[in-house]
């Protein structure tokens, strides 16, 4: 029987290939941009929706993550 990759492997191989598809992505989005220049404000409105769902994920996700955890352990120490 062959073994399975570890956790780590795995995860390493999905960012691995989702690095690569980013990155090919932009570059033929650069192409589109530079044949149809309209393209580029559509791409900048992506992209700042885009910088929007990371900042909330980052202050609000984060934030609320960390409460959650702060309550269960609130209420591990209670019982």
């Amino acid at each position: 029987m062959t073994d399975r990759p570890s956790h780590d492997q795995r995860n390493a191989a999905t960012f691995s290939a989702m690095a690569v598809v980013v990155f090919v992505s932009l570059g033929l989005l650069g192409l589109v941009a530079m044949v149809l220049p309209q393209v580029l404000w559509i791409l900048l409105i992506a992209a700042g929706m885009g910088l929007f769902a990371v900042l909330h994920y980052v202050l609000w996700g984060r934030w609320l993550t960390a409460k959650l955890q702060e309550e269960e352990k609130r209420s591990d120490e209670q019982i």
